[in-house]
């Protein structure tokens, strides 16, 4: 792969990058790094491998029966422990394939499998934990500024190993306009539309005015009433309260035998 003749070979035989997908499943480190490093290879020699190594992994997994990129998510969640180096390559390899991509379906394509597998939890996961690999840190902040700026977000300046702005011009389906229209037409990743759905929704009620679970409404004003008397019932049995007016009849503390033998 390192030279001409062998990458071309590489890339006109998908079943080897298929392979090099493969064994990044691997139950060794060694070999899980050195397909790693392949893979980058391949996926830095030019951009469009970027579309063929989405080929091999989708292949790969949907013969697998599980999500397209689980192994490399696999990697990010420590599943077989830590490796710095094995988290940096894998999310590396992550965003020079984005980057290589030419247009903006096939990007949301690959960062909506990625978002159901759950790399916004682990990103964040590593982001918070203090002693994280700088070089991790990094390309974590890639994945994150260059998602924002897809989705439109133009407060947030590409970093200079991230991908190119080429997709926000070609994504529209007019072929031109400003940014207001591209606000309109373009598509936005799972986790915008995620956000954009939760925040029109109304705060929530507050607890007092929520009814008990396992209840239904109608069955939680006797509950109440069941309770106040309870309390009060117990309340008044042991002693009147304070500052209330409760009559009272004289009475001896001597009991009526008692009373008749003094008389006598």
């Amino acid at each position: 792969m390192l030279y001409v003749d062998g990458m071309n070979g590489v890339i006109k035989h998908d079943e080897t990058v298929q392979w090099l997908y493969t064994l990044t499943g691997s139950k060794f480190r060694l070999v899980v790094k050195t397909a790693l490093k392949l893979l980058l290879v391949f996926v830095e020699y030019s951009e469009s491998n970027a579309p063929l190594l989405i080929q091999a992994v989708t292949a790969v997994d949907t013969k697998r029966g599980v999500k397209p990129w689980s192994n490399i998510m696999e990697i990010l969640e420590e599943k077989d422990g830590v490796d710095t180096e094995l988290l940096v390559y894998a999310m590396t390899l992550v965003n020079k394939t984005l980057s290589g991509l030419p247009d903006q379906d096939t990007f949301y394509d690959v960062v909506d499998c990625l978002e159901e597998l759950g790399i916004a939890a682990v990103s964040q996961r590593h982001l918070s934990k203090k002693g994280t690999d700088l070089d991790l840190v990094e390309q974590l902040n890639i994945y994150e500024v260059v998602l924002r700026h897809e989705d439109g977000d133009e407060t947030v300046e590409l970093p200079p190993s991230g991908c190119r702005d080429r997709r926000r011009a070609s994504v529209c389906s007019g072929g031109g306009g400003g940014a207001e229209h591209r606000g309109l037409d373009c598509r936005r990743s799972r986790r915008h539309s995620v956000q954009s759905i939760r925040s029109p929704l109304s705060a929530p009620t507050s607890p007092s005015s929520q009814s008990a679970p396992g209840l239904q409404p109608s069955q939680v004003p006797d509950v109440r009433e069941k309770y106040s008397n309870f309390s009060k019932n117990s309340y008044h049995s042991s002693r009147p309260p304070s500052g209330s007016s409760v009559p009272t009849t004289p009475t001896s503390s001597l009991s009526p035998p008692q009373e008749a033998r003094l008389e006598r």
